[in-house]
């Protein structure tokens, strides 16, 4: 005997079904009712004028919402989403709004709607929070196949890996001061935004709700402006780009692939010659001019950066490391050691420990055949071959 469904069973006891539930009278500005498969959802939709965007990020949406709490468990509800797209005249901003649990599957198709006709999505923190609250919304509501299978980027990840040196804090509102020039006036702190949306289910109060509303737009809005900033910092088209900045941006593209990329993006920072960064830019196009077998380059790299940043004493040690090592002469890199701890007193623990075990080396080797001198100018040769690749 095939399952009844519970709407079925109801009518043959002669109870009425459920109606759909419908939205308070009173909504937010600016917001209207529109019909979906699911019942009624509250949209907002405005377009925005803003001046081209270079570089255009192309055709995605960026995603932002409010929740009821931080759990992101099953019991967390968004209550509003703001989606922002280019578009030829501007920018079109749409906004979702829940006015009540019981329509949340209408709410839903219609941010999925949303959504569609970009070919990516971008969120802040989205792959963490938003995007797996959605989802679970999404199979607590039942709803049919998936919300989105668009690509995704997280534009938190990138604002890490590119800019965490020069910013205390990684929130969306340092971002918007230190990178975007950006001082935003809040309608309403982040921590009372489900607040606000609780006196709403409660009292049917809009002056708070409104404010909440506002704060998710203009999070939606500084997400374009940000992506746009993260695509000219990737491509290196930054004028006033530091060492730090190379450094970041050519680990950054090597971790995603782009090998050409981050080799280029480090010898800009080797070529500055400027802090620890430049030394350690140079350290990591070493190890790989090592692996490739180009010791001379590698020595006369190290050798130039010795005697153009800052004194560091990683530079030292891989040097003489490499003379040790690589091209079996002790007695070199007992001299770059020595050399070191006049130059750099302070560090003279980690020299001296060096210095004694070269010097031990060089004392076993002293009835054998001094190894022959590597080619003549290893130290142009090396940089040579390093500023030409």
């Amino acid at each position: 005997m095939p399952q009844s469904s519970l709407r079925e069973r109801l009518t043959r006891l002669g109870l009425p079904p459920k109606p759909r539930p419908q939205p308070p009278s009173e909504l937010p500005r600016g917001f209207e009712e529109i019909s979906t498969p699911f019942g009624t959802a509250i949209v907002r939709q405005d377009v925005i004028s803003l001046p081209p965007i270079e570089p255009h990020p192309g055709n995605v949406a960026y995603i932002d919402t409010e929740t009821t709490g931080l759990n992101g468990g099953s019991g967390t509800y968004v209550f509003v989403a703001a989606v922002a797209r280019p578009i030829d005249c501007g920018l079109r901003v749409a906004q979702v709004f829940l006015p009540q649990p019981g329509m949340e599957p209408a709410f839903l198709h219609a941010l999925r709607e949303e959504l569609e006709p970009a070919d990516s999505i971008a969120t802040f923190n989205g792959g963490s929070f938003d995007l797996p609250v959605l989802r679970t919304r999404w199979v607590m509501a039942r709803m049919p196949g998936e919300l989105t299978d668009s690509p995704h980027v997280d534009l938190l990840t990138l604002v890490r890996a590119l800019y965490r040196h020069r910013l205390e804090t990684c929130t969306l509102r340092m971002v918007e001061e230190r990178l975007l020039g950006y001082e935003r006036d809040d309608p309403i702190p982040s921590a009372l935004v489900p607040d606000a949306y609780f006196d709403y289910l409660r009292a049917g109060s809009l002056e708070f709700l409104e404010a909440a509303l506002e704060h998710n737009r203009l999070d939606v809005i500084s997400l374009v402006h940000l992506h746009s900033r993260l695509l000219l910092r990737l491509k290196g088209n930054e004028a006033d780009m530091d060492a730090a900045d190379w450094l970041a941006l050519g680990r950054h593209r090597l971790r995603r692939g782009a090998r050409a990329d981050g080799w280029r993006a480090l010898r800009n920072a080797t070529s500055l010659a400027k802090g620890e960064a430049s030394a350690t830019a140079g350290l990591l196009i070493s190890r790989r001019l090592v692996r490739r077998g180009s010791i001379a380059a590698a020595d006369g790299l190290l050798t130039w950066l010795e005697s153009s940043v800052t004194e560091d004493i990683r530079l030292s040690l891989a040097r003489a490391r490499l003379l040790e090592w690589r091209r079996r002469d002790p007695r070199r890199a007992l001299a770059v050691v020595e050399a070191a701890q006049h130059r750099m007193p302070h560090e003279a623990a980690e020299l001296e420990a060096r210095r004694a075990r070269l010097r031990r080396k060089v004392k076993r080797s002293s009835d054998r055949r001094r190894p022959s001198e590597p080619a003549a100018d290893s130290y142009e040769i090396g940089l040579d071959l390093f500023l030409n690749k």
